[in-house]
């Protein structure tokens, strides 16, 4: 692994966005395998992941603490742990409590928006920061050098000929942000640097007020200026970043004052709302988490450096989460947080602790598995808390860690699978390996116990139709729109048959935008859970419309036309723009079947030509 040379390289070679003195980096593609399948599946499922990192090395045991081990933890570390009256209690968790610093996560956990995951780690672990850094960047094995990141390793496999052809009407938007730090490893492609990024972010030019910083009055400068100027402009997602960040929203949440990181997801959330398609945002912690002296004060141990930085934590993360709330879109964004490793069990004599192995992932937001009903008898029947309190010996040494619970790739195959609408076989290529799930999310989404979905255009309305296999008592259908694929709302109510089989379902929409309309099914049980049905889509143009469907599709796609005044010619290409498959539609016939069998799995467009206009529209083969 060549990290240093990256770093020291990929600084030099590109530019962040600037919002108000906070470098945003944009990559053009994914660099894996991972998360290019991730932003493909979400066009579907419209989930956005948000990765806070916490540089450093986190001491678990000084944020999460263990309070039913609590005389264990006091002989290994009496120099530096407060009071046991200072910690915050947890409701439903009589053995946890947080750091006194983080009121605002406790409200959090107590009102159900925080999963804690306990003892993660992997095996063999490494106690180098560059290394445990990359390990968990490229989710390899500690004796495994990759050479890309678990956010890397896209252009050769996805889009080989990328940048040619990207940002496109299918993904318009970049396929991951990172923002407040020099490019990490993961966004690291194979052959090129697909992000971008700065030796020093804060002289960099504000793009979004146009603004660039001073340079001398002299050749050097005005080439400089020069440059500067040019590599904005050339930045292909510039405009679209800057619409979202523009966009109006009615209520914004209060952020905290002097705190990077709550500036950091300020700007997040100003991109989601303003509905940029983007599926992955990486902020990071502005202070360093390596405590090895003075994590605490020496008169007052709920103070000092740890606490400030589990402060800013703490105070961040809760606004973000109001906000999503005030914009209506907390049950479709989840984040976690991470740190390299842990700290050891026996603290040092410096009033500090030095580099561990195991420490909680703390995961946040509105759509977790923390109903104490729900998990009452299951594996973990503590709400909010998946693994139990670190096992600490009665007299830790300088060689005792917090043992391993959960392997971190566990967490990574979970998100994929229950939160990024990913297969397991999918999942299970991404990693290398096959990794037990945590039940994190209080939702699998997966597509309904569906016969068929299916939509068609009858002159300048659309009728969808639906049938169930299965269905709960007093379940309901609520029919969401979109026209984009991401941001759906809801646009009808159909109350569900009740339990049974074979039910058969119509709805009609008077009302249609013009362009493509993406529609899909939330199913929502009695107990509040709900699934998705997979997104169709319908293409209005004046008084004429194309459907294709089902989407995704296995076998065949059977493409409606309705209003078109003339036969069609019809082709379907890969993503490079092969044409894979050609055919003419009759004059008079609204619907012709294409086999797309002998298709790899993959996305694919359907053009149709006519006299009058050509359309494109997209679909995926599973």
């Amino acid at each position: 692994m060549q990290r240093r040379k990256f770093l020291k390289a990929s600084t030099f070679l590109s530019a962040p966005i600037l919002f108000k003195g906070i470098p945003i980096f944009a990559a053009n593609s994914l660099e894996s395998e991972t998360l290019n399948t991730l932003a493909r599946s979400t066009a579907n499922c419209g989930k956005i992941l948000v990765i806070v990192q916490m540089n450093g090395g986190n001491d678990g045991l000084n944020t999460v603490f263990p309070l039913d081990q609590w005389s264990n933890l006091y002989n290994a570390r009496a120099n530096i742990l407060m009071n046991q009256s200072s910690v915050l209690p947890l409701n439903n968790n009589i053995a946890t409590g947080l750091h006194p610093s983080m009121p605002e996560m406790q409200t959090m956990y107590n009102n159900g928006n925080i999963m804690l995951v306990q003892g993660v780690s992997y095996p063999n672990p490494n106690y180098s920061h560059f290394r445990a850094t990359d390990i968990w960047f490229t989710a390899s094995d500690s004796n495994v050098s990759l050479k890309t990141g678990w956010l890397g390793r896209a252009l050769d496999t996805i889009y080989p000929n990328f940048p040619t052809g990207y940002p496109n009407a299918t993904m318009p938007d970049p396929l991951a942000i990172e923002i407040g730090s020099t490019l990490p490893f993961c966004l690291q492609g194979a052959n090129v640097n697909m992000g971008y990024s700065a030796p020093n972010p804060a002289a960099l030019i504000n793009v979004i007020n146009g603004i660039t910083d001073p340079a001398p009055n002299s050749d050097y400068g005005h080439e400089l200026t020069f440059l500067r100027l040019m590599k904005d402009q050339s930045n292909v997602y510039r405009v679209a970043i800057q619409n979202a960040y523009n966009a109006t929203q009615s209520q914004t949440a209060t952020y905290p004052l002097n705190n990077s990181l709550g500036d950091q997801l300020k700007i997040v959330a100003k991109l989601i709302n303003g509905g940029l398609q983007t599926p992955i945002y990486i902020v990071n912690h502005p202070d360093s988490y390596d405590t090895h002296d003075n994590q605490v004060d020496v008169v007052d141990k709920t103070q000092g450096i740890h606490a400030s930085n589990l402060k800013i934590l703490s105070q961040a993360i809760a606004a973000f989460q109001q906000d999503l709330v005030l914009m209506g879109k907390d049950q479709i964004v989840t984040g976690m947080t991470f740190s390299e490793f842990g700290r050891r069990i026996k603290s040092n004599a410096s009033n500090g602790s030095d580099h561990g192995a195991g420490a909680p992932v703390i995961f946040f937001g509105a759509a977790l598995n923390t109903n104490p009903a729900t998990v009452a008898s299951t594996q973990y029947p503590v709400p909010g808390m998946i693994g139990s309190s670190p096992a600490l010996p009665v007299s830790a040494t300088v060689q005792d860690q917090v043992p391993l619970q959960f392997d971190f790739r566990q967490i990574y195959s979970t998100i994929m699978q229950d939160w990024l609408c990913m297969t397991k076989t999918e999942t299970d290529a991404v990693l290398g390996g096959s990794f037990t799930k945590l039940p994190i999310f209080k939702t699998i989404i997966l597509p309904l116990e569906l016969l068929y979905f299916k939509g068609r255009a009858e002159g300048s309305v659309a009728v969808l139709e639906w049938a169930t296999v299965s269905e709960k008592e007093k379940s309901t259908f609520e029919i969401e729109r979109s026209s984009n694929a991401v941001d759906f709302k809801k646009i009808g109510l159909q109350p569900g048959l009740g339990s049974g089989t074979n039910h058969q379902y119509l709805f009609i929409d008077k009302l249609p935008l013009s362009g493509i309309n993406y529609y899909r099914l939330r199913q929502v049980d009695v107990d509040g859970s709900f699934n998705y049905s997979q997104v169709i889509s319908i293409l209005f143009i004046g008084k004429s419309a194309i459907a294709v469907f089902p989407n995704p599709a296995t076998n065949q796609i059977t493409l409606q036309v309705q209003g078109l005044s003339s036969s069609c010619f019809v082709q379907v290409y890969n993503a490079l723009g092969n044409v894979l498959i050609e055919t003419n539609t009759q004059q008079n016939s609204s619907q012709t079947n294409i086999d797309i069998s002998k298709l790899p799995k993959g996305n694919y467009f359907i053009r149709v030509s006519t006299q009058e206009s050509v359309t494109i529209q997209h679909f995926v083969k599973l």
